[in-house]
């Protein structure tokens, strides 16, 4: 289970990893030959329940945040669960490429661009997933924009904060 805590919790995603061998560092690829990436898109198509995105067009929307800086991504993976992560996640694994977990894509210093195989959470995996007004906390999903989440949290005259830098005041 994937799922962050936000409230007076810990602020920690918790997951279900497999148990298996680490993968040396070495073995992890920046940039795969166009060989090696027609193989992960047809890998990541093949297991992931989710658009799996590796065209000119898509790369180059994810090319760039908030920030001035500009890297183009392997490709995206839009799941549409969190186990449809995981598979991404396994699959990248197998691959030995490098992942990016992106929320808003708003951050002012390209912390969500990289080349790098990209998991976008905001089309499907955006939801509150439990509010406990008592203890204060929260289960996300991990693409909620912080406005969606305090809208629903208003209802229990609670809220998440502070803003992003990149928030209208």
């Amino acid at each position: 289970m994937l799922a962050g805590r936000a409230g007076s919790g810990s602020g920690m995603a918790e997951t279900d990893i497999p148990d298996t061998e680490p993968r040396a560092a070495s073995t992890v690829t920046a940039s795969p030959d166009a060989a090696g990436v027609r193989r992960l898109e047809r890998d990541l198509t093949g297991r992931v329940d989710g658009e799996v995105r590796f065209d000119a067009g898509t790369r180059g929307a994810y090319a760039t945040d908030a920030s001035n800086f500009r890297q183009v991504p392997i490709g995206v993976v839009l799941p549409r669960s969190v186990e449809a992560a995981e598979q991404a996640v396994a699959v990248c694994r197998e691959h030995g490429v490098p992942l990016l977990s992106r929320g808003g894509g708003t951050s002012l210093a390209g912390q969500c661009t990289n080349t790098a195989v990209v998991i976008d959470w905001s089309k499907y995996c955006n939801r509150v997933l439990e509010v406990d007004p008592e203890g204060r906390t929260c289960t996300v999903e991990p693409g909620i924009v912080l406005d969606v989440l305090n809208d629903q949290l208003k209802a229990h005259k609670l809220r998440f904060g502070p803003e992003p830098a990149t928030h209208p005041n």
